[in-house]
């Protein structure tokens, strides 16, 4: 970091970063009681002043998964309003993964037939989004979910369609909103001062992304030709040969083909494909991601790469709590639901 208003975010951040409850705080919650309980536990956190404005009535998992993504919200845009020049730019269309992920929630929705009752946003201040997300949820179908993006950097959406009506998978779209989001992204990413954290953290998503698509088709014996073109078109520290070799692999030789990296990831998504697991698929791919992240925080504490590093780990931290007030609701044991936390 070379200019003041630089190094002055990066020192925000150290205090900042304060703030994130400790993975030991985290296994305590999941510990818990009750609902209640971890509720009373959050009253003594960043989180306290948001919960003291609910009703008894409005302690339910929902809503609390509603503050914790609000206060992640912002806190990446208090970054990015706190930055400038390159890194308020990056920080800026880093953000827009919160419209990515809206989206994605109302194209799996409209796959699966939710109504608009049942569909959760993020919520993303008007401010900061391009998308006009209520006219989204209204959409009849995927077809008008697509038609409606047009004029808006996801218009790739029109060209994948029929692609997916041919695959019947929703990540065909998803992965060309990744594409769109990680574009810009990557893009700025190369014109920060001090880029090699910041390149580190961004290229590593985009892998894992790209690993995400790639398992992801290949299991529903999606053919090799659609999984190329569906991929993001920018890799890092996996060439686009070896994610060729990768799909021309059977499933349990995967592991080999990829780097010492990624190969035990390869190992770990093959197993939870067999056991049928009721983690979530992309639970390992986040997981590698926001312990790298952890690691980040080590390697480049001065640098750019702190701040994305630090708001990895917000994401993680809203996950986390996420799922474990989903667990004491459905009244889940305290091991059911630490295996669905990450450990950073």
């Amino acid at each position: 970091m070379k200019h003041g208003a630089d190094i002055y975010l990066v020192t925000r951040v150290h205090g900042l970063r304060t703030h994130v409850i400790p993975a030991r705080d985290l296994k305590i919650l999941a510990k818990a009681k009750s609902l209640r309980d971890v509720f009373d536990s959050l009253m003594k956190t960043e989180y306290a002043t948001e919960l003291s404005q609910l009703s008894s009535r409005d302690n339910d998992a929902a809503t609390l998964e509603g503050i914790f993504q609000k206060k992640l919200v912002d806190r990446f845009f208090f970054l990015s309003r706190t930055a400038q020049g390159k890194m308020q730019d990056l920080l800026i269309k880093y953000s827009a993964r919160f419209e990515v992920e809206n989206i994605k929630r109302i194209v799996r929705a409209k796959h699966g037939g939710m109504t608009s009752e049942q569909l959760t946003l993020i919520p993303v201040p008007r401010e900061h989004s391009l998308v006009n997300f209520a006219a989204l949820v209204s959409a009849e179908d995927i077809d008008e979910v697509a038609s409606l993006l047009r004029d808006t950097p996801y218009h790739v959406l029109l060209d994948k369609v029929e692609s997916y009506k041919q695959s019947e998978s929703t990540m065909v779209l998803e992965a060309a909103l990744d594409s769109a989001y990680f574009s810009n992204v990557w893009e700025l990413a190369g014109k920060v001062p001090d880029r090699k954290g910041v390149r580190d953290l961004v290229g590593e998503e985009i892998d894992l992304r790209n690993l995400l698509i790639a398992f992801s088709l290949k299991a529903r014996e999606i053919p090799q030709r659609v999984i190329e073109e569906t991929l993001i078109p920018l890799f890092y520290a996996i060439p686009k040969d070896t994610i060729h070799s990768l799909l021309q692999a059977r499933l349990e030789d995967v592991p080999s083909v990829l780097t010492r990296r990624y190969s035990r990831l390869a190992s770990e998504v093959a197993n939870l494909l067999k056991s049928q697991s009721t983690l979530p698929f992309e639970w390992p791919f986040f997981r590698q991601l926001y312990s790298d992240a952890s690691e980040a925080m080590r390697a480049y504490p001065f640098q750019a790469g702190y701040v994305l590093a630090y708001l990895l780990l917000c994401e993680c931290e809203t996950k986390n709590l996420v799922t474990i007030v989903m667990g004491k609701q459905l009244d889940l044991g305290e091991e059911e639901i630490s295996k669905g936390l990450y450990e950073v």
